[in-house]
Protein backbone atom coordinates (compact mmCIF):
# COMPACT_ATOMS: atom_id res chain seq x y z
CA UNK A 1 0.00 0.00 0.00
CA UNK A 2 2.81 2.95 0.84
CA UNK A 3 4.33 1.04 -2.18
CA UNK A 4 1.84 2.55 -4.49
CA UNK A 5 1.33 5.34 -2.41
CA UNK A 6 4.70 6.34 -3.00
CA UNK A 7 4.39 5.83 -6.82
CA UNK A 8 1.07 8.11 -6.62
CA UNK A 9 2.93 10.67 -5.37
CA UNK A 10 6.17 10.00 -8.00
CA UNK A 11 3.62 10.36 -10.68
CA UNK A 12 1.92 13.70 -9.50
CA UNK A 13 5.28 15.40 -8.73
CA UNK A 14 6.74 13.96 -12.06
CA UNK A 15 3.54 15.41 -13.31
CA UNK A 16 3.29 18.81 -12.52
CA UNK A 17 7.16 18.84 -13.21
CA UNK A 18 6.30 18.34 -16.92
CA UNK A 19 3.28 20.36 -16.86
CA UNK A 20 5.14 23.70 -15.57
CA UNK A 21 8.32 22.89 -17.40
CA UNK A 22 5.62 23.11 -20.60
CA UNK A 23 4.22 25.76 -19.49
CA UNK A 24 7.01 27.81 -19.29
CA UNK A 25 8.74 26.88 -22.54
CA UNK A 26 5.23 27.79 -24.02
CA UNK A 27 4.92 30.92 -22.62
CA UNK A 28 8.66 31.57 -23.73
CA UNK A 29 7.76 30.75 -27.22
CA UNK A 30 4.38 32.99 -27.04
CA UNK A 31 7.04 36.06 -25.84
CA UNK A 32 9.26 35.34 -28.70
CA UNK A 33 6.77 34.88 -31.46
CA UNK A 34 4.80 38.41 -30.28
CA UNK A 35 8.68 40.06 -29.70
CA UNK A 36 9.92 38.78 -33.53
CA UNK A 37 6.00 39.62 -34.72
CA UNK A 38 6.42 43.29 -33.57
CA UNK A 39 9.93 44.05 -34.90
CA UNK A 40 8.22 43.04 -38.21
CA UNK A 41 5.79 45.29 -38.00
CA UNK A 42 8.10 48.03 -36.92
CA UNK A 43 10.06 47.56 -39.78
CA UNK A 44 7.23 47.42 -42.29
CA UNK A 45 5.89 50.82 -40.52
CA UNK A 46 3.09 49.37 -38.38
CA UNK A 47 4.15 51.27 -35.22
CA UNK A 48 0.93 50.94 -33.50
CA UNK A 49 0.28 47.46 -34.00
CA UNK A 50 3.95 47.07 -33.02
CA UNK A 51 3.88 49.10 -29.69
CA UNK A 52 0.82 47.05 -28.94
CA UNK A 53 3.03 43.86 -28.93
CA UNK A 54 5.91 45.32 -27.66
CA UNK A 55 3.57 46.05 -24.68
CA UNK A 56 1.96 42.43 -24.65
CA UNK A 57 5.80 40.99 -24.24
CA UNK A 58 6.51 43.60 -20.92
CA UNK A 59 3.49 42.09 -19.91
CA UNK A 60 4.35 38.33 -19.94
CA UNK A 61 7.76 39.59 -19.26
CA UNK A 62 9.04 42.63 -17.59
CA UNK A 63 12.46 41.48 -17.55
CA UNK A 64 12.83 41.72 -21.63
CA UNK A 65 14.54 45.37 -21.97
CA UNK A 66 14.89 45.03 -25.67
CA UNK A 67 11.01 45.30 -25.90
CA UNK A 68 10.73 48.13 -23.59
CA UNK A 69 13.38 50.16 -25.73
CA UNK A 70 10.98 49.78 -28.84
CA UNK A 71 8.16 51.07 -26.63
CA UNK A 72 10.09 54.13 -25.76
CA UNK A 73 11.39 54.61 -29.66
CA UNK A 74 7.47 54.38 -31.14
CA UNK A 75 6.36 57.04 -28.39
CA UNK A 76 9.34 59.28 -29.50
CA UNK A 77 8.61 58.93 -33.12
CA UNK A 78 5.18 59.83 -32.26
CA UNK A 79 6.37 62.98 -30.68
CA UNK A 80 5.89 61.64 -27.12
CA UNK A 81 9.38 62.06 -26.34
CA UNK A 82 8.52 62.99 -22.41
CA UNK A 83 7.32 59.64 -22.30
CA UNK A 84 10.10 57.75 -24.11
CA UNK A 85 13.17 59.75 -21.96
CA UNK A 86 10.73 58.51 -18.64
CA UNK A 87 11.18 54.89 -20.10
CA UNK A 88 14.56 54.83 -21.50
CA UNK A 89 15.61 56.56 -18.31
CA UNK A 90 14.30 54.05 -15.61
CA UNK A 91 16.14 51.20 -17.73
CA UNK A 92 19.53 52.81 -16.82
CA UNK A 93 18.68 51.45 -12.90
CA UNK A 94 18.19 48.12 -14.73
CA UNK A 95 20.76 45.44 -12.82
CA UNK A 96 20.08 42.70 -15.70
CA UNK A 97 21.52 44.54 -18.56
CA UNK A 98 23.66 43.39 -21.15
CA UNK A 99 26.24 45.69 -22.54
CA UNK A 100 24.49 45.65 -26.11
CA UNK A 101 21.42 46.66 -24.44
CA UNK A 102 23.09 49.24 -22.53
CA UNK A 103 24.26 51.17 -25.31
CA UNK A 104 21.15 50.82 -27.03
CA UNK A 105 19.57 52.67 -24.06
CA UNK A 106 22.46 55.19 -24.48
CA UNK A 107 21.36 55.65 -27.95
CA UNK A 108 17.65 56.07 -27.07
CA UNK A 109 18.31 58.68 -24.43
CA UNK A 110 20.79 60.42 -27.04
CA UNK A 111 18.11 60.82 -29.40
CA UNK A 112 15.21 61.96 -26.78
CA UNK A 113 17.39 64.60 -26.03
CA UNK A 114 18.15 65.54 -29.46
CA UNK A 115 13.97 65.53 -30.11
CA UNK A 116 13.96 68.03 -26.78
CA UNK A 117 16.65 70.11 -28.42
CA UNK A 118 19.10 69.61 -25.95
CA UNK A 119 21.89 68.55 -27.60
CA UNK A 120 24.24 68.80 -24.31
CA UNK A 121 22.52 65.97 -22.89
CA UNK A 122 22.15 64.41 -26.80
CA UNK A 123 26.49 64.28 -27.20
CA UNK A 124 26.72 63.40 -23.61
CA UNK A 125 25.03 60.03 -23.95
CA UNK A 126 26.87 59.49 -27.45
CA UNK A 127 29.98 59.96 -25.65
CA UNK A 128 28.67 57.28 -23.18
CA UNK A 129 28.33 54.88 -25.96
CA UNK A 130 32.09 55.45 -27.37
CA UNK A 131 33.39 54.41 -23.52
CA UNK A 132 31.96 51.21 -23.96
CA UNK A 133 32.43 50.54 -27.43
CA UNK A 134 35.40 53.53 -29.47
CA UNK A 135 34.69 52.58 -32.73
CA UNK A 136 30.45 52.67 -32.80
CA UNK A 137 29.64 53.95 -35.84
CA UNK A 138 26.32 55.39 -35.36
CA UNK A 139 27.87 57.59 -31.99
CA UNK A 140 30.62 58.88 -34.26
CA UNK A 141 28.34 59.95 -36.83
CA UNK A 142 25.57 60.87 -34.74
CA UNK A 143 28.19 63.13 -32.66
CA UNK A 144 30.04 64.98 -35.87
CA UNK A 145 25.57 65.67 -36.55
CA UNK A 146 25.13 66.97 -33.55
CA UNK A 147 28.94 69.29 -33.37
CA UNK A 148 27.20 70.73 -36.92
CA UNK A 149 24.44 71.73 -35.32
CA UNK A 150 25.82 73.36 -32.49
CA UNK A 151 28.24 74.91 -34.26
CA UNK A 152 31.13 73.15 -32.83
CA UNK A 153 33.28 72.38 -35.78
CA UNK A 154 36.61 71.79 -34.20
CA UNK A 155 35.02 69.02 -32.34
CA UNK A 156 33.10 67.87 -35.72
CA UNK A 157 36.42 67.54 -37.51
CA UNK A 158 37.83 65.44 -34.72
CA UNK A 159 34.92 62.92 -35.05
CA UNK A 160 35.08 63.12 -38.75
CA UNK A 161 38.64 61.92 -38.60
CA UNK A 162 37.70 58.94 -35.79
CA UNK A 163 35.36 58.14 -38.69
CA UNK A 164 37.50 57.98 -41.55
CA UNK A 165 40.20 56.07 -39.38
CA UNK A 166 37.60 53.41 -38.65
CA UNK A 167 36.23 52.95 -41.92
CA UNK A 168 40.08 52.99 -43.16
CA UNK A 169 39.19 55.67 -46.35
CA UNK A 170 40.06 59.32 -45.83
CA UNK A 171 37.76 61.95 -47.52
CA UNK A 172 40.02 64.71 -48.16
CA UNK A 173 37.48 66.60 -49.80
CA UNK A 174 34.75 66.11 -47.12
CA UNK A 175 37.17 67.17 -44.59
CA UNK A 176 38.54 70.57 -46.38
CA UNK A 177 34.68 71.09 -46.81
CA UNK A 178 34.22 71.04 -42.76
CA UNK A 179 37.68 73.13 -42.27
CA UNK A 180 35.94 75.69 -44.71
CA UNK A 181 33.18 76.23 -42.16
CA UNK A 182 35.35 76.29 -39.17
CA UNK A 183 37.02 79.36 -41.26
CA UNK A 184 33.83 81.00 -41.63
CA UNK A 185 33.15 80.88 -37.83
CA UNK A 186 36.44 82.70 -36.86
CA UNK A 187 35.80 85.43 -39.20
CA UNK A 188 32.33 85.49 -37.13
CA UNK A 189 34.76 86.08 -34.40
CA UNK A 190 37.27 87.90 -35.73
CA UNK A 191 39.92 85.36 -35.66
CA UNK A 192 40.75 86.43 -39.02
CA UNK A 193 44.15 84.90 -39.21
CA UNK A 194 43.01 81.27 -37.63
CA UNK A 195 40.45 81.42 -40.29
CA UNK A 196 43.01 81.80 -43.19
CA UNK A 197 45.00 79.24 -41.99
CA UNK A 198 42.11 76.97 -42.06
CA UNK A 199 41.08 77.71 -45.84
CA UNK A 200 44.30 77.34 -46.46
CA UNK A 201 45.15 73.64 -45.12
CA UNK A 202 41.43 73.35 -46.84
CA UNK A 203 43.28 73.92 -50.61
CA UNK A 204 46.02 71.26 -49.12
CA UNK A 205 43.53 68.69 -48.95
CA UNK A 206 41.70 69.89 -52.29
CA UNK A 207 43.34 72.05 -54.42
CA UNK A 208 40.24 72.25 -57.08
CA UNK A 209 38.54 73.56 -54.01
CA UNK A 210 38.02 77.06 -55.39
CA UNK A 211 35.25 78.31 -53.01
CA UNK A 212 38.11 78.77 -50.57
CA UNK A 213 39.52 81.81 -52.74
CA UNK A 214 35.76 83.56 -52.10
CA UNK A 215 36.38 82.65 -48.55
CA UNK A 216 39.98 84.18 -48.29
CA UNK A 217 38.94 87.09 -49.84
CA UNK A 218 36.07 88.04 -47.48
CA UNK A 219 38.92 87.01 -44.58
CA UNK A 220 40.64 90.30 -45.95
CA UNK A 221 37.82 92.23 -46.39
CA UNK A 222 36.16 91.45 -43.14
CA UNK A 223 39.51 92.28 -41.39
CA UNK A 224 39.80 95.56 -43.26
CA UNK A 225 36.25 96.46 -42.09
CA UNK A 226 37.24 95.37 -38.55
CA UNK A 227 40.52 97.94 -38.69
CA UNK A 228 38.66 100.86 -40.55
CA UNK A 229 35.88 100.65 -37.71
CA UNK A 230 38.49 100.91 -34.93
CA UNK A 231 39.51 104.45 -36.83
CA UNK A 232 35.54 105.54 -36.85
CA UNK A 233 35.17 104.93 -33.34
CA UNK A 234 38.31 107.14 -32.55
CA UNK A 235 36.21 110.29 -34.31
CA UNK A 236 34.29 110.92 -30.82
CA UNK A 237 38.22 110.86 -28.90
CA UNK A 238 40.21 113.87 -28.06
CA UNK A 239 41.34 115.10 -31.66
CA UNK A 240 45.18 114.97 -30.37
CA UNK A 241 47.74 114.80 -33.12
CA UNK A 242 48.50 111.55 -31.78
CA UNK A 243 44.82 110.12 -32.52
CA UNK A 244 44.63 111.66 -35.54
CA UNK A 245 47.77 109.55 -36.57
CA UNK A 246 46.56 106.42 -35.64
CA UNK A 247 43.25 107.00 -37.05
CA UNK A 248 44.90 107.74 -40.38
CA UNK A 249 47.35 104.73 -39.92
CA UNK A 250 44.30 102.23 -39.73
CA UNK A 251 42.60 103.63 -42.47
CA UNK A 252 46.32 103.13 -44.25
CA UNK A 253 46.48 99.93 -42.70
CA UNK A 254 42.77 98.68 -43.70
CA UNK A 255 43.15 99.70 -47.41
CA UNK A 256 46.26 97.89 -47.32
CA UNK A 257 44.64 94.41 -45.77
CA UNK A 258 41.74 95.25 -48.10
CA UNK A 259 43.86 94.67 -51.88
CA UNK A 260 44.80 91.30 -50.63
CA UNK A 261 41.08 90.42 -50.92
CA UNK A 262 40.91 91.21 -54.87
CA UNK A 263 43.03 88.55 -56.17
CA UNK A 264 41.50 86.65 -53.84
CA UNK A 265 37.86 87.04 -55.61
CA UNK A 266 39.06 87.31 -58.75
CA UNK A 267 40.50 84.03 -58.98
CA UNK A 268 37.35 82.87 -57.28
CA UNK A 269 35.42 83.98 -60.55
CA UNK A 270 37.57 83.21 -63.04
CA UNK A 271 37.39 79.00 -61.90
CA UNK A 272 33.61 79.19 -61.01
CA UNK A 273 32.51 82.43 -63.14
CA UNK A 274 28.41 80.66 -62.54
CA UNK A 275 28.95 81.80 -58.99
CA UNK A 276 30.25 85.39 -60.00
CA UNK A 277 26.74 86.89 -58.47
CA UNK A 278 27.86 86.16 -55.34
CA UNK A 279 30.81 88.73 -55.56
CA UNK A 280 30.81 91.10 -57.90
CA UNK A 281 28.74 94.13 -56.35
CA UNK A 282 31.44 93.81 -53.51
CA UNK A 283 34.40 93.41 -56.03
CA UNK A 284 33.45 96.66 -57.78
CA UNK A 285 32.91 98.40 -54.20
CA UNK A 286 36.17 97.18 -52.68
CA UNK A 287 37.83 98.54 -55.77
CA UNK A 288 35.71 101.74 -55.76
CA UNK A 289 37.10 101.96 -51.95
CA UNK A 290 40.74 101.63 -53.42
CA UNK A 291 40.53 104.52 -55.81
CA UNK A 292 40.76 101.58 -58.45
CA UNK A 293 37.31 102.10 -60.31
CA UNK A 294 39.22 101.76 -63.70
CA UNK A 295 40.42 98.18 -62.54
CA UNK A 296 37.13 96.91 -63.06
CA UNK A 297 37.15 96.59 -66.73
CA UNK A 298 40.43 94.41 -66.79
CA UNK A 299 38.93 92.20 -63.92
CA UNK A 300 35.67 91.74 -65.80
CA UNK A 301 36.98 91.63 -69.33
CA UNK A 302 39.90 89.07 -67.87
CA UNK A 303 36.69 87.18 -66.33
CA UNK A 304 34.71 87.18 -69.27
CA UNK A 305 37.14 85.24 -71.42
CA UNK A 306 37.27 82.62 -69.31
CA UNK A 307 33.34 82.20 -69.54
CA UNK A 308 31.98 84.16 -72.63
CA UNK A 309 28.44 85.61 -72.66
CA UNK A 310 28.07 85.11 -68.68
CA UNK A 311 24.33 87.48 -67.98
CA UNK A 312 26.12 88.96 -64.64
CA UNK A 313 29.36 89.74 -65.61
CA UNK A 314 28.47 91.39 -68.61
CA UNK A 315 25.58 93.73 -67.03
CA UNK A 316 28.41 94.88 -64.45
CA UNK A 317 30.67 95.67 -67.40
CA UNK A 318 28.24 97.77 -69.02
CA UNK A 319 26.85 99.31 -65.83
CA UNK A 320 31.04 100.24 -65.62
CA UNK A 321 30.53 101.78 -69.36
CA UNK A 322 27.70 103.75 -68.40
CA UNK A 323 29.16 105.04 -65.05
CA UNK A 324 32.28 106.15 -67.84
CA UNK A 325 30.15 108.11 -70.11
CA UNK A 326 30.66 104.97 -73.12
CA UNK A 327 27.09 104.93 -73.03
CA UNK A 328 27.15 103.46 -76.50
CA UNK A 329 29.71 100.88 -75.19
CA UNK A 330 27.41 100.08 -72.33
CA UNK A 331 24.20 99.48 -74.60
CA UNK A 332 26.18 97.04 -76.79
CA UNK A 333 27.45 95.53 -73.59
CA UNK A 334 24.17 94.90 -72.00
CA UNK A 335 21.90 94.14 -75.87
CA UNK A 336 24.59 90.81 -75.76
CA UNK A 337 24.08 89.95 -71.92
CA UNK A 338 20.46 90.08 -73.10
CA UNK A 339 20.65 87.93 -76.04
CA UNK A 340 22.15 85.22 -74.21
CA UNK A 341 19.52 85.73 -71.46
CA UNK A 342 16.76 87.62 -72.10
CA UNK A 343 15.13 86.51 -68.55
CA UNK A 344 17.77 88.44 -66.75
CA UNK A 345 16.30 90.92 -64.44
CA UNK A 346 19.37 92.34 -63.61
CA UNK A 347 20.02 93.51 -67.42
CA UNK A 348 16.80 94.43 -68.22
CA UNK A 349 17.21 97.52 -65.59
CA UNK A 350 20.75 97.63 -66.29
CA UNK A 351 19.36 98.58 -69.82
CA UNK A 352 17.39 100.72 -68.90
CA UNK A 353 19.66 102.93 -66.54
CA UNK A 354 21.91 103.08 -69.59
CA UNK A 355 19.08 104.34 -71.66
CA UNK A 356 18.02 106.89 -69.29
CA UNK A 357 21.84 108.17 -68.94
CA UNK A 358 21.97 108.23 -72.80
CA UNK A 359 18.44 110.39 -72.76
CA UNK A 360 19.67 112.43 -70.55
CA UNK A 361 17.03 111.44 -67.38
CA UNK A 362 19.53 111.32 -64.82
CA UNK A 363 17.49 111.42 -61.71
CA UNK A 364 16.29 108.21 -63.31
CA UNK A 365 19.35 106.68 -63.67
CA UNK A 366 20.09 107.38 -59.67
CA UNK A 367 16.59 105.51 -58.95
CA UNK A 368 17.04 102.33 -61.05
CA UNK A 369 20.82 102.01 -59.03
CA UNK A 370 18.92 102.30 -56.07
CA UNK A 371 16.66 99.32 -57.04
CA UNK A 372 19.70 97.31 -58.74
CA UNK A 373 20.76 98.03 -55.20
CA UNK A 374 17.96 96.62 -53.36
CA UNK A 375 17.82 93.88 -55.52
CA UNK A 376 20.79 92.18 -55.29
CA UNK A 377 20.46 92.66 -51.49
CA UNK A 378 16.79 90.87 -51.31
CA UNK A 379 16.62 87.86 -49.72
CA UNK A 380 14.00 86.86 -52.19
CA UNK A 381 16.41 87.13 -55.77
CA UNK A 382 19.58 85.61 -53.30
CA UNK A 383 17.43 82.65 -53.57
CA UNK A 384 16.96 82.43 -56.61
CA UNK A 385 20.27 83.23 -57.44
CA UNK A 386 21.68 80.34 -55.45
CA UNK A 387 20.69 77.75 -57.42
CA UNK A 388 23.70 75.63 -57.02
CA UNK A 389 25.02 72.82 -58.92
CA UNK A 390 28.34 72.24 -57.43
CA UNK A 391 27.66 69.97 -55.14
CA UNK A 392 30.50 71.69 -52.71
CA UNK A 393 28.56 74.86 -52.46
CA UNK A 394 25.34 72.80 -52.04
CA UNK A 395 26.68 71.46 -49.01
CA UNK A 396 28.21 74.78 -47.48
CA UNK A 397 25.25 76.70 -48.22
CA UNK A 398 22.81 74.90 -47.88
CA UNK A 399 23.22 72.99 -44.96
CA UNK A 400 21.18 74.27 -41.45
CA UNK A 401 24.12 76.22 -40.71
CA UNK A 402 23.44 79.84 -40.63
CA UNK A 403 26.30 82.92 -40.74
CA UNK A 404 23.97 85.68 -40.54
CA UNK A 405 26.67 88.58 -40.06
CA UNK A 406 29.36 87.04 -42.62
CA UNK A 407 30.65 89.44 -44.20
Amino acid sequence: MIYLLYIFILFILFFLLFYFYFKKNNSQSSIKHLYLEALDMLLSGKKNSAYKNFKEVVTLDSDNIKAYIYIGQILRENNNAKKALSIHKNLLLRSNKTAYETIQIYKNLSLDYYEFGNVEKSILYCKKILDLNKINDWAIKFLIQLYKKSNDWDNAIKYLKDYFSIIGKYDNNKLALYKIQLARFSILHNDFESARSLLERALDLDNELFIVYYFLGNTFAAESNFIFNKSISKDNDNNSLSIENDKNANRLEAEKILTKAVPMWVHFIENMPQYSWMILPTLKDALQALNRYEDIEKYLIQINMKKTNDVDILSHLADFYANKGQVEQALDTINQALDYNDKSLLAQLKKIKIISLKKNEKELSVNIDTIISSLLKDSRYKKYKQSYNDKNMVWLFETNMVYDNEK
